[in-house]
């Protein structure tokens, strides 16, 4: 049996990009002294810049062999739809935080809205790949200026208490639907064939939502404290984004070449980046210049443990959809509209789970983390011995999405509350932006690495099924992972009181 050389969708997810709960004491520029009697429309109005930039990662997914079809390219250009998205979220993350900082969060949010509803009509219009490429780019960037944002605005509107918590529970969840919305809306649009190029529709329709969300904003948030005194430290801007361009790329895009000498020559540039760019900020002495990483973030320990964990995690969520996907489409011949409604039973436990998840944290704590770890280790069991070369059917195939949704939903929110507990206030801005960068790169790292592995075996064996298991042991063990790294911060409850 021959390798299938059609093109290979992409799944990434920033899906739940990240949730944050501050300590009790909050800085001034994020107190108020009454809280707002509109705050649970605010968060409506918010959480809409994190789940379109969600949904635009994953509804190009099922889209990709259409859309490649109609320009007639290949495989590697067409992933780099998926990558070039990737890789200008990744990028400029941690420098949108620092403009919010600067020059004001619901600014920049707007800002960033409407920048991505351009780009996303760009996108819909384009007419070359290496348009859409491109415009791909840009609206990943536009993302990241907005994104970052959501989180001290969640805190303006939810200045202490338990509801601050649940907003930002809300959050989590909001994130993991629109994840699975997304892929049900590429192959929804591309099955509907309401225009000549159906695909296009998967970006035109950002324009209505987009305007939508950009007068909402105007209208309805306030504006944060700014910090125009201090000047944003061009050097440290350069310095990473250089550095970030030369690990993310070769990763997201080095093993559809072949893993060519410029590949390795990247990330060993990336390496020295990196290293220059910390040099850096221990050197910054200019107390009018604001870092974009304050260095304070890792000397906590639940910040680093946290950050760790999220690695993890990310990386075989990632890979599971993207080797998961395949095996549908090219294993078992589902086509894109099916596969995306299975997904969808994975997206409806995760809910359910992280509803409960939030209101049952402070009961339960590190250990509820733990038992979702669990769960996910026991869909995925159940995986290897059911998903065989026959296809299993498609009862099986619910079940066991719906049961990894269910060890997901216990997880993340809480574990993403977990990592950013013991961050000061002071700390917010740059805590979002790292936490925000780390997740996108675990994203890219994941599907390199544990997709590379699915694509190493298959091209020695030519069948689909002895790839796929030999990935469910590898998502296993970084969820053995993720069990240990947790009891590092046992003593501890999720609302971040000491356990008795």
């Amino acid at each position: 049996m021959k390798t299938d050389q059609s093109v290979r969708p992409v799944t990434t997810l920033s899906a739940t990009a990240f949730a944050y709960t501050a300590p009790t004491t909050i800085a001034p520029e994020l107190r108020q002294e009454k809280p707002d009697k509109r705050r649970w429309w605010n968060l409506f109005v918010i959480l809409l810049a994190p789940v379109i930039s969600v949904v635009d990662i994953f509804i190009t997914n099922v889209s990709l062999p259409t859309i490649q079809s109609y320009y007639n390219t290949s495989d590697a250009k067409v992933q780099l739809i998926v990558a070039a998205y990737l890789i200008g979220y990744a990028v400029f993350l941690i420098t949108g935080s620092r403009l919010g900082d600067k020059f004001g969060r619901k600014k920049m949010l707007i800002a960033g809205l409407s920048a991505f509803t351009v780009t996303s009509v760009l996108c819909g219009l384009a007419a070359t790949i290496g348009q859409l490429i491109l415009f791909r780019f840009l609206q990943g960037m536009s993302a990241a200026f907005m994104v970052p944002q959501t989180v001290t605005l969640i805190h303006l509107n939810f200045p202490e208490g338990n509801d601050r918590f649940k907003a930002f529970g809300y959050y989590g969840i909001a994130q993991g639907m629109a994840a699975i919305l997304g892929q049900f809306l590429g192959g929804y649009f591309i099955h509907g064939g309401w225009i000549a190029a159906s695909w296009r529709l998967i970006f035109l329709v950002n324009l209505p939502i987009g305007v939508m969300a950009v007068v909402l904003a105007a209208i309805s948030l306030k504006e944060s404290t700014q910090n125009k005194q201090r000047k944003l430290d061009m050097k440290g801007v350069i310095l990473l984004t250089l550095g970030l361009v030369c690990l993310i790329y070769p990763l997201t895009q080095g093993r559809e070449y072949g893993w060519p000498g410029w590949s390795y020559a990247m990330l060993l540039g990336s390496l020295a980046g990196i290293y220059i760019f910390f040099r850096h900020l221990g050197n910054l002495k200019d107390p009018q210049k604001e870092p974009l990483i304050d260095l304070r973030l890792f000397r906590i320990r639940s910040f680093n443990t946290g950050v760790l964990s999220v690695f993890f995690y990310f990386g075989l969520h990632n890979a599971f959809l993207f080797t998961c996907a395949i095996l549908l489409q090219k294993g078992y011949h589902i086509s894109p509209y099916t596969a995306s409604l299975l997904f969808t039973s994975l997206g409806w436990t995760y809910m359910f789970s992280s509803w409960w998840s939030i209101r049952n944290a402070g009961k339960y704590g590190i250990r509820m983390l733990q038992a979702g770890c669990v769960i996910m280790m026991a869909s995925f069991l159940a995986q290897v011995f059911l998903f065989g070369a026959a296809g299993p059917s498609t009862v099986v195939i619910v079940v066991c999405f719906a049961i990894f949704g269910l060890g997901s939903g216990l997880v993340l929110p809480s574990l993403l509350n977990v990592s950013l507990k013991d961050v000061p206030p002071s700390l917010a801005g740059s805590s979002s932006g790292v936490y925000s960068t780390i997740q996108q790169f675990s994203s890219a790292a994941g599907i390199s690495m544990l997709g590379g592995l699915f694509f190493s075996v298959l091209s020695h064996t030519g069948d689909y099924h002895p790839a796929y298991h030999i990935s469910l042991y590898c998502f296993i063990v970084y969820l053995g992972v993720i069990f240990l790294l947790l009891n590092r911060i046992r003593d501890k409850k999720i609302d971040g009181t000491l356990r008795k």
